[in-house]
């Protein structure tokens, strides 16, 4: 039962999966390439993974630095995206350009003044996307400024990192679990037969 309601999910998700106008991770094209690289490595199908890398290929394409800097469907949604995919050696290559200037644009918002704690529009997005960031990133590169790093800990960081919270799959069930979707065949019911 799951293998054919995964394969019509796929078969869905290939024919209208490009047509997405959402870039986001939660309900949009990021996400779609997160289900097609896992896809592709339970099948070990090169078809997949190639259509999965021309989907992330045009989000490269659209995104824009003018977007919201949400986890739902803007750039902290997308760089975790980007991250949680070099994180699992489903892509390799420079995804530094693209980061740092994603980085830029997310440490134009103070951690102290926002107001919004949740996941998906507020400090937790942001949160989610710094800290997979800093976990994928050399050393030596300087993502972020050491007040912006400290401000964030002070209000956010300093609880994960006492209680070891944060992991990329985690991360991917909280995913999964916004799927309020009705749509049978949607991406998020396809990676929660994957990876159950």
């Amino acid at each position: 039962m799951d293998e054919i309601l995964l394969k019509r999910i796929v078969n869905h998700q290939m024919l209208y999966g490009s047509f997405c106008g959402d870039l986001g991770v939660l309900n949009g094209k990021m996400g779609i390439v997160l289900f097609f690289f896992h896809y592709a490595h339970y099948t070990k199908n090169v078809l997949y993974e190639d259509f999965a890398a021309e989907l992330l290929e045009e989000i490269y394409e659209d995104v824009h630095l003018d977007m919201n800097i949400q986890f739902l469907d803007g750039l902290c949604g997308i760089g975790w995206g980007i991250t949680y995919l070099v994180e699992q050696q489903f892509v390799t290559g420079d995804i530094e350009e693209l980061l740092q200037d994603i980085d830029r644009k997310i440490m134009e918002f103070a951690p102290k003044r926002l107001t919004d704690y949740s996941l998906e529009t507020g400090l937790e997005g942001i949160a989610y996307y710094v800290m997979g960031r800093l976990k994928v990133s050399p050393v030596e590169t300087k993502l972020f400024s050491v007040d912006y790093i400290e401000e964030l800990e002070e209000i956010y960081l300093a609880s994960w990192r006492s209680n070891n919270v944060y992991s990329s799959q985690r991360i991917l069930d909280r995913i999964m679990e916004s799927d309020n979707n009705s749509e049978i065949l949607s991406w998020k019911k396809g990676l929660k037969i994957l990876l159950k």
